[in-house]
């Protein structure tokens, strides 16, 4: 065997002895073939310094260290392809080089400790075990990281290197759980070298360059993972049977080959279990891996399509944006509604009766699972949803591929139906992390567009129930207009002034009934203004103190002054009117409220005052001046205030109150001089 041995190990030196010197005749300049040379030349003084030791006898810790630098060249070659490095300086500051010459230069120094120090032959063959299995990762990378049109130069190199680092991880993974090297195996290994050779010769007259782009795939980050998994399954197993060596005596040798064998028979069966591998490569592609689909783009492209659909139905629009999604030209859309299914939304597809029975069933297995539907899949594969029983051959026939629940607020809403796109067969898990996405957007948009409407009804509601209130309001003014006269008519029918001032009345009255015919019209648009006329601000407040004076407690005027203002006429009366009135409705029957009207420093200042219930600070500050409060309950509209306030504003004028709890309160109204004129009497 040594003679064997000999013979192997000096065919492969010459082999690469002539290797060495096609390469160096060759002489590309490229930084990777540069590193092909050393490479090549570690590799001849590692096949002749074992071919030596063979001829020799003496230790092969010698050859050890010519091994570790073999690899150690091989790897950086592989780092350095994978990397695209161009020249020396990008490989010395390259951060991957760096970090894997610290690990080799550790590795290395504590396989001589173990050697020269401990006496642990076991310790060095993990070392390089792992050196080959590193190596063995890297080169894996490089044949799938490049693009197909260079791997037809990389795979010869693949194949031979390949073979030579799998039989050396082998070697030394047998000789760490036994202790020993196999020198059958080490005999043997020359030959592999010299076989590999031409190979090796081959690659490199076809690697003329090799720093295309590199894609890395996702293929290729999951079969890696996988050799580094297995690397460390078998580096667990060396240990585990260097201790059983060291605690089995005499059996140890068979009980390592025992626990070797079982070992490998269960890294085998882990390795080529289907749900295994699968659970590690959407577990990879999750954590490792950028996303397939760019969400920054296919959100743009959604809300494009959301927004180019003329489509008066939000469902239609939610439709055709979900198909423009999967590129596909059909979707439906079905509301949940309860425990029931209402089809809103059918495009082309014909949704049967046994088709929405089908649906039903659905239904119920996705309000428990939350998980979409693929009648392709489940056709193949039904062990995948439990408990799911439909007719897959019923829905395929009607171009139904995908049920997609869309949520809103974490409750389910709706399906989107729809076939699957002709280039997927199946939905894999990414897919359906993407259609999960744009179903929930899609939920939110019909949730948000559904909500909108409503708030839009409620407003037109809203403007028409102040609207009635506003009406209801005048109406109600020009009632208390009409009841006067209805009072006094007995007592006054005959008196020629009182007749006159009838006719007054109902004139105003029906100018106001008017006004508010026309602001029903206009559906609540505020009416056309009265224009302002030069009016005695005195005899209007006298006018209407008259016609609140009906009711108790009577209302004592003083006006003294003729004071002229240029106003609406109307709107004034009827902030006048209203707030005497409110202060009798505050007061008791022998209770009293003042009206007076005075020119002032800054202008017309009128006050209301009354002694009756009073106000609340909280009530004032909040509430007073806002439409719809008022502390009359549903005997008040709670605009009159409101409407006052508004008027004496366009009026550029103030209006103030001053009130206690349970003693009354003071409206104070201030009108600037420019609106007012003053004449004596």
């Amino acid at each position: 065997m040594e003679f064997l041995g000999l013979i192997g190990y000096g065919i492969a030196a010459i082999a690469y002895l002539v290797f060495f010197l096609l390469l160096m005749v060759a002489r590309q300049k490229t930084f990777a073939s540069q590193l092909v040379i050393y490479a090549c030349l570690t590799t001849l003084l590692s096949v002749a310094v074992c071919a030596l030791q063979v001829y020799q006898s003496f230790s092969l810790q010698l050859t050890f260290i010519f091994e570790a630098i073999k690899i150690a060249f091989w790897s950086l070659l592989f780092i350095s392809v994978n990397t695209g490095l161009q020249s020396f300086g990008q490989f010395i500051a390259n951060q991957q080089v760096k970090k894997y010459l610290l690990i080799w230069l550790g590795l290395s120094v504590f396989g001589a400790f173990s050697v020269w120090v401990l006496q642990k032959y076991e310790w060095l063959f993990i070392v390089l075990l792992a050196l080959n299995l590193f190596a063995l990762v890297n080169l894996e990378q490089v044949f799938r990281n490049h693009q197909q049109q260079l791997r037809w130069a990389l795979w010869p190199l693949t194949i031979g290197l390949g073979c030579l680092f799998i039989f050396d991880f082998v070697m030394y993974s047998q000789a760490s759980m036994i202790n020993r090297l196999d020198f059958d195996f080490w005999y043997a290994r020359g030959f592999i070298a010299a076989a590999v050779m031409p190979l090796l010769l081959l690659s490199s007259k076809r690697l003329k360059d090799c720093s295309p782009d590199l894609f890395i795939s996702r293929d290729v980050v999951f079969y890696s993972s996988m050799i580094v998994f297995s690397g460390i399954y078998l580096l667990i197993l060396a240990f585990s049977g260097y201790l059983i060596r060291y605690i089995g005596g005499q059996w140890s040798d068979m009980l390592s080959t025992v626990f070797m064998v079982l070992g490998l028979l269960a890294l085998v069966g882990l390795l080529i279990a289907n749900s295994l591998r699968a659970k590690i490569k959407v577990f990879i592609g999750k954590h490792f891996f950028a996303n397939k689909y760019d969400y920054r783009v296919e959100w743009l492209k959604l809300i494009a399509a959301i927004e180019k659909d003329d489509s008066n139905n939000l469902c239609v629009s939610a439709c055709k944006a979900m198909g423009e999604c999967l590129q596909v030209n059909y979707c439906a859309f079905i509301k949940v509604n309860g425990s029931e299914l209402n089809i809103i939304y059918q495009g082309e597809l014909n949704l049967s009766e046994q088709v929405l029975s089908q649906l039903k069933a659905i239904h119920k297995y996705s309000e428990k699972q939350q998980w979409i539907i693929d009648v392709r899949e489940y056709e193949r594969y039904p062990q995948r949803y439990p408990n799911l029983i439909i007719e897959s051959a019923l829905l395929l026939n009607s171009h139904i591929d995908l049920i997609v629940p869309t949520y809103s607020q974490q409750q389910l809403t709706g399906y989107f139906v729809l076939p699957g796109p002709q280039e997927k067969p199946m939905l894999n898990w990414e897919d359906r992390d993407f259609l999960f996405a744009v179903s929930k957007q899609l939920g939110n948009y019909l949730s948000l567009q559904n909500a909108q409407v409503k708030l839009a009804e409620s407003q037109q509601f809203s403007v028409f129930h102040r609207m009635s209130a506003f009406v209801l309001h005048d109406l109600k003014n020009i009632q208390a207009q009409l009841s006067l006269i209805t009072k006094n008519a007995n007592q006054h029918q005959h008196n020629p002034e009182f007749v006159a001032d009838v006719f007054s009345t109902v004139e105003s009255a029906s100018e106001r009934l008017n006004k508010v015919v026309v602001q029903l019209r206009k559906k609540g648009k505020e009416a056309p203004k009265d224009n302002k006329t030069e009016i005695n601000v005195g005899e209007l407040i006298s006018k209407s103190v008259d016609i609140c004076n009906q009711d108790n407690p009577q209302v004592i005027c003083s006006c003294d002054e003729k004071v002229l203002i240029l106003v609406e006429q109307e709107r004034l009366l009827n902030v006048f009117i209203h707030l005497i009135q409110n202060a009798q409705q505050a007061c008791k029957h022998d209770g009293w409220v003042k009206v007076n009207g005075n020119i002032g420093i800054n202008g017309l200042i009128i006050t209301i005052e009354d002694n009756g219930q009073g106000m609340s600070s909280e009530f004032i500050n909040e509430q007073l001046f806002k439409p719809f409060s008022t502390t009359k309950g549903n005997a008040g509209m709670g605009i009159g205030v409101f409407e006052a306030k508004q008027f004496i504003e366009e009026m550029h004028g103030q209006i103030s109150v001053e009130s206690t709890v349970g003693k009354g309160s003071l409206f104070t109204i201030k009108l600037p001089l420019g609106e007012v004129s003053k004449e004596s009497e």
